[in-house]
């Protein structure tokens, strides 16, 4: 009876569910014996279309965590409270910790979104539907974060966070999972129903010589920051979806050396990016007539330097645009996307010379 008594405490401390109770149609899944601190870290994928909320388990897939549908949740009307969506969370969660790593094929991997939804593709389904996950830290907290509307599978950053205690409630999970949709309803309302569409500023900023560079503000989600680089005249980066960096764009200034292939201009810049990302190999080249010679390095690990020559000044220096992407991986059609935006500014961009000095 006192044994009894201790559980009547605990559940009335963490709640109902206790950390191994599976939902019922996953039950054959279930690894005998695995415990709860096997698993460390789990995210369940909520995605909101219309009315509909659909929960999505990431699991472990050859070491990498994928969405999978073998357990999903669909909640429809407006009905759905949030003790409702709470619900299905602790029940995703209980289902990656008791099945472990799973061998999902190509076309569970593929189509695990299609369910209770009207759009063919994933980049459609993505782009309209808000996005929300949740991470689960064990015996710790629940992490939330919003998103504005994603681009395939690229996201901003996130547009709402917060964290809920490990141990609570249905209903109090749930309601941080509306409070983040509320945020993006509010984003929404801000700054519209797409992320960007923002037009960029230009920029102008003077050479060593007294000439001046006039450019277009770069879009893509870049923002202006500040640089140590002394030869750098501007600095731009895009943060990823964790808030770190994924790439960089620098106007700088560089020795020229009046080769037809740039020579010198790109060595200083090259040094740096193999010093971080290893031995580069050159990947492309675009002559000079036909606008900015540009050159462009692939790592092994994905990263590439791109490198577009604005102009070489008649005192033995260049100025260039350099665009640095930090290991793309899935990133490519992004990468693209931010090469078209070095190509574009550089073909804007124009350059107007200093004052000679005279003597007197």
């Amino acid at each position: 009876m006192d044994a009894y008594g201790a559980i009547d405490e605990w559940k009335r401390a963490r709640g109902e569910r206790g950390v191994n109770k599976a939902p019922d149609r996953v039950q054959d899944y279930q690894v005998e014996g695995k415990e709860a601190d096997d698993m460390g870290v789990m995210t369940v994928s909520v995605n909101r279309e219309g009315n509909r909320l659909l929960l999505l388990p990431y699991v472990e897939c050859w070491g990498v965590d994928r969405l999978t549908d073998r357990f999903f949740a669909s909640l429809k009307g407006p009905d759905v409270t949030a003790e409702d969506v709470g619900g299905a969370l602790l029940d995703a969660f209980s289902f990656v910790e008791c099945t472990g790593p799973l061998e999902l094929n190509l076309e569970e991997q593929e189509n695990c979104w299609r369910h209770d939804t009207r759009y063919k593709t994933w980049r459609a389904f993505a782009r309209n539907n808000d996005f929300v996950d949740v991470t689960y830290y064990e015996d710790r907290y629940y992490w939330v974060c919003a998103y504005p509307p994603r681009i395939g599978d690229d996201w901003d950053d996130e547009v709402w966070r917060g964290t809920v205690p490990a141990g609570v409630s249905a209903r109090e999970l749930g309601q941080a999972v509306m409070d983040a949709y509320a945020a993006i309803d509010e984003w929404k309302r801000t700054h519209g129903r797409r992320a960007g569409g923002h037009e960029p500023v230009a920029r102008s900023v003077a050479l060593c010589d007294g000439g001046e560079v006039l450019l277009p503000g770069p879009g893509e989600g870049f923002a202006e920051r500040t640089s140590a680089a002394g030869e750098v005249l501007l600095a731009f980066e895009r943060a990823g979806r964790g808030g770190d960096p994924v790439a960089s764009l620098y106007l700088a200034e560089a020795e020229w050396d009046a080769e037809a292939d740039g020579g010198e201009a790109w060595d200083e810049w090259l040094e740096r990016w193999e010093g971080d990302n290893g031995p580069a190999r050159s990947v492309s080249r675009e002559p000079c007539g036909e606008g900015p010679f540009t050159r462009r390095w692939e790592a092994r690990n994905g990263s590439c330097l791109t490198v577009a020559l604005l102009a070489p000044r008649p005192d033995g220096l260049a100025v260039m645009l350099s665009l640095d992407a930090a290991r793309p991986g899935r990133r490519s059609k992004a990468v693209g996307r931010w090469e078209e935006e070095l190509h574009r500014i550089a073909r804007a961009a124009t350059i107007r010379p200093g004052k000679p000095e005279t003597d007197e």
